[in-house]
C-alpha cells in the first residue's frame, strides 16, 4: 500500500518571507528591512498597520502564482517521492488553488493540493482525515513551520515535525513533536520512521 506524507507549502517549498518582504517594498516604494523575528509581517518589519494591510491586498490581488520555491525544494519533494505520495496542505483559501499549483511548477500535482484558509490550524489537521479518505490512508508524516499546526495535527499523524524557522512570538511545541532546522532532514525521519514501524519500502 503507498503511503502518504503530507507538508506545509510557505515556508517549506516557498520563500514567502522574501517574496512577501519584497511586494512591501514595490508597495511602499522603500527599503523595507526586517527589524525583529516575530511571526508578524507588520512586526517583523516595523510597518504600520495601514501599510501591512496595503502589502496584503497586493500580494492577493497578483503575488500568490509567483512565490519562488526555495533551492531545496525539488530535491525534498523527490527524496518523499521515494516513500509514497506527497500532499501539500496549505494555509490559502480555495481560490488560490491554481495560484499554489503555479507556484509549485508541478512539483505537486494540483489534485493533491489542498487550500485549508487562513488562520487553520485545525483545518490542517482535518485535511489529513481528507487525505485520508482520497488516499485511502491518513499521511504517515507531516512537515510545517507554525507549531499551532503541528500541535494540532499531532494526534492523528504518527511523524510530526516542525521547521523551525527560528521566529518569535508563537507557542510552544507539544511533546511529541520532533524539531528540525534543515528541511532536508525531514525525508530522513520519514524514512526512520517507516523502518521503526515496519512500513519501509
Amino acid at each position: 500500500m503507498t503511503i502518504s506524507i503530507a507538508l506545509d507549502v510557505d515556508g517549506i517549498l516557498t520563500n514567502f518571507d522574501d517574496h512577501w518582504r519584497q511586494c512591501a517594498e514595490q508597495v511602499l516604494g522603500r527599503p523595507v528591512l526586517r527589524v525583529s523575528d516575530d511571526h508578524s509581517m507588520r512586526t517583523r518589519y516595523a510597518l504600520t498597520n495601514k501599510e501591512c494591510d496595503a502589502v496584503w491586498e497586493a500580494y492577493h490581488a497578483g503575488e500568490w502564482h509567483r512565490l519562488p520555491l526555495y533551492p531545496h525544494a525539488a530535491e525534498l519533494i523527490h527524496a518523499l517521492e521515494q516513500f509514497g505520495t506527497v500532499w501539500a496542505v496549505t494555509s490559502v483559501k480555495d481560490l488560490r488553488k491554481k495560484d499554489r499549483a503555479a507556484s509549485l511548477e508541478g512539483l505537486i500535482p494540483e489534485s493533491q493540493i489542498l487550500c485549508v484558509g487562513e488562520q487553520s490550524a485545525q483545518n490542517k489537521m482535518l485535511a489529513m482525515h481528507t487525505i485520508g479518505v482520497r488516499a485511502g490512508h491518513k499521511p504517515v508524516a507531516f512537515l510545517d513551520d507554525h507549531p499551532e499546526n503541528v500541535n494540532a495535527v499531532l494526534p492523528v499523524v504518527g511523524l510530526t515535525v516542525l521547521l523551525d524557522r527560528g521566529y518569535t512570538g508563537l507557542p510552544d511545541t507539544e511533546y511529541g513533536v520532533t524539531v528540525i532546522d534543515d528541511p532536508m532532514d525531514f525525508p530522513v525521519l520519514v524514512e526512520q520512521f517507516l523502518k521503526r514501524t515496519g512500513r519501509a519500502v
